[in-house]
């Protein structure tokens, strides 16, 4: 044992048999490096270094969002978090609907019930906060939001664990849909009543999309009738 000026931390290193890969191999870095900046985004203050380049977040989830926003957003990103999940969300200008969701680290591109609950406590919270019975897909146009959960002894749906199975969030926990509902009925709703710029913007935003969807079933049933 002898000093050192390195820093903590684990060292990985990985060299390909040739006899498995063959001579002929290469590593895809723009994967790798999706892959270590999911993690870096859900382990805030943790550096990862991988071939000299370093990989480091500090806000964690918004950071994910402000990294991966392609156009201009309606509001700030609204950040939440407490003990075993962590939100961020906001709405843009785009169609459709963009999610990043994570399990104990896991990057669920499929979804699952964390999703699924997430997409309908966003709705009830909405609905709550403006006292109006708006629909739910005019409240989820445009939104981008990242979501991720801690939740004991996951179950996916596949090996490749992709989507989360699980109903509830430990074998004594509460479920994964009321776990995340009563986390944004209070978070999401705290968040609104602090920033009323951003609370007006997204009620213009929902009433615009329930104009346009009305507009285009009005031209769809008049190209129905010709």
């Amino acid at each position: 044992v002898t000093k050192t000026t390195d820093r903590n931390g684990t060292l990985i290193e990985f060299t390909p048999d040739e006899a498995l890969f063959g001579k002929e191999f290469k590593f895809r870095h723009e994967f790798i490096e999706a892959m270590l900046w999911n993690y870096a985004f859900l382990n805030r203050g943790l550096t990862l270094v991988f071939n000299g380049k370093s990989y480091k977040s500090d806000n964690g989830l918004k950071d994910l969002l402000e990294k991966n926003l392609t156009g201009e957003i309606l509001y700030p990103i609204a950040h939440l978090e407490a003990e075993d999940i962590e939100v961020a969300l906001t709405h843009g200008s785009h169609y459709g609907e963009e999610y990043y969701s994570f399990v104990n680290g896991q990057h669920t591109t499929m979804g699952g019930t964390h999703l699924a609950a997430f997409r309908e406590a966003v709705v009830a919270t909405v609905r709550n906060f403006y006292k109006k019975d708006y629909d739910a897909a005019d409240i989820r146009q445009s939104i981008v939001a990242a979501v991720a959960v801690r939740v004991i002894e996951p179950v996916f749906e596949s090996q490749t664990k992709t989507k989360l199975g699980s109903n509830d969030i430990g074998p004594n926990g509460p479920s994964v849909r009321q776990f995340v509902g009563n986390f944004l009925q209070q978070h999401l709703d705290n968040w609104l009543h602090r920033n009323p710029a951003a609370a007006e913007a997204l009620r213009k935003k929902i009433e615009e999309s329930e104009r346009e969807r009305k507009e285009l079933a009005g031209i769809r049933n008049l190209a129905r009738e010709r």
